[in-house]
């Protein structure tokens, strides 16, 4: 009944010509019933009470819930008390103005009035999508509207902030984030300057799910004791000396997701991880320059206490020479996730992985792409996978590896009612 009430709202509210909704009052009829013809089902919502109207407002972008004020006097400051705010540059994009400066005055003109005009409730989410000048006429002071807007929404105890920025970095200050109630933070295309993640620690004592894309960290050490999920997506890079190597210490941290990054010289230092359950790693392609048996090894052992593990190596080939023990043991591993790269090779990595996984129940094997591999010599090829259950096998119709992979399982003395194959494009 909700979702109804709240398209036939979105309906109505875009269906209206556009209004300087700041300036101008509502008239004194009902525009919808003069509209319709039929005044039931508007009848029926405006009789609703006030906390359901204004959930149903907060799931609407916070342009689309001010145009509501022109419905009726009924609604006329129902948008001041919505506790979620969401304002994104390209709702500008389609007003006929000359160009994308004109477009950004207005979007932040409107921000500033929304902010300064709505009542003083508590925020439960920020949402921001915010666009700078291109590189030719970049300044650093573009970016202050942003912090600005940060600042004033967390001094409202937003518990969920989301800043996605288009062109060019936006330049945070730390300063803004110093909050009792943050819960949740997603950055998309930032510059995070050095000390971003210490102010981060004090200021945000309640933090606990940290989102970072196209960010440019300058940070070398990231620590943080209250954190149960970090991610790192999208070009992350870790911007500082080539010698030098970053390391993440999180105690209390239970999810960590690597998602086609770091950028940097070499994989980062995991550190304080005994919390950690779940764990995706996606490494491929020019995301480290320098990646070695003693990195892998590194990185790997601060991954050794979860439960469930996606890993996909591709950065370059590494050859693992005289035996070397670059696998740590997964006492507590239930579910794996490896890739092409450790199918090739003789499966080698794939056998060192199960050598190592005593505890493991469900197998997943992702056949696609052709990526560097981890290589290698074992003296010992055999494994014993005691409590494995299932293992499927996801990869295209006509997977040239499929056929090698059912043999090495059914030679390793994996039943065929234990192997399942699921085709995808």
């Amino acid at each position: 009944a909700a979702d109804s009430r709240l398209a036939f709202v979105h309906f109505r509210c875009c269906s209206l010509p556009a209004h300087n909704l700041f300036d101008e009052t509502p008239p004194s009829s009902d525009p919808m019933a003069e509209a319709s013809g039929d005044g039931g089902m508007e009848d029926k919502i405006s009789a609703l009470p006030d906390e359901l109207l204004i959930h149903v407002l907060s799931h609407l972008r916070s342009r689309e819930a001010v145009h509501t004020c022109v419905l009726a006097r009924r609604w006329r400051d129902l948008w001041q008390w919505v506790p979620c705010i969401d304002v994104s540059f390209k709702e500008f994009a389609d007003m006929p103005y000359e160009d994308d400066d004109e477009d950004d005055f207005e979007f932040k003109k409107f921000v500033n009035r929304l902010l300064m005009l709505r009542r003083p409730v508590d925020l439960e989410a920020f949402r921001l999508e915010y666009r700078l000048p291109t590189d030719g006429d970049y300044a650093e002071d573009d970016s202050a509207g942003a912090n600005l807007w940060i600042a004033h929404v967390l001094q409202y105890k937003a518990q969920a902030v989301k800043v996605v920025t288009q062109n060019e970095y936006l330049q945070l200050a730390p300063s803004v984030f110093t909050s009792a109630y943050l819960k949740r933070l997603h950055i998309c295309n930032a510059n995070l300057i050095q000390g971003f993640f210490k102010h981060l620690q004090m200021g945000c004592p309640v933090l606990e799910y940290l989102l970072l894309s196209n960010t440019n960290i300058q940070d070398l050490d990231i620590f943080s004791n209250t954190l149960k999920a970090l991610t790192l997506a999208d070009d992350v890079m870790f911007s500082f000396n080539n010698g030098d190597q970053a390391s993440i210490s999180a105690p209390n941290l239970t999810s960590l997701s690597f998602e086609w990054c770091p950028s940097a010289a070499r994989l980062p230092v995991l550190k304080n991880m005994t919390s950690l359950e779940t764990a995706s790693v996606v490494l491929l392609w020019g995301t480290i320059r320098y990646c070695d048996a003693d990195g892998i090894k590194q990185f790997l052992g601060g991954l050794s206490h979860v439960r469930s593990l996606n890993f996909c190596y591709g950065v370059k080939k590494v050859e693992m020479k005289d035996n070397y023990r670059w696998c740590p043991t997964f006492g507590n591993l239930i579910n794996l996730t490896l890739h092409s790269s450790c199918v090739h090779g003789d499966f080698y990595a794939l056998i060192v992985f199960l050598q190592n996984s005593p505890s493991l129940k469900k197998l997943t094997l992702e056949l696609y792409q052709d990526i560097p591999t981890i290589t290698g010599e074992l003296e010992d090829r055999s494994f014993t996978c005691e409590q494995l259950e299932i293992v499927e096998i996801i990869c295209s119709e006509g997977n040239e590896l499929l056929p090698w992979v059912n043999q090495f399982l059914l030679d390793s003395g994996i039943r065929p009612d234990q192997m399942r194959v699921i085709y995808e494009d």
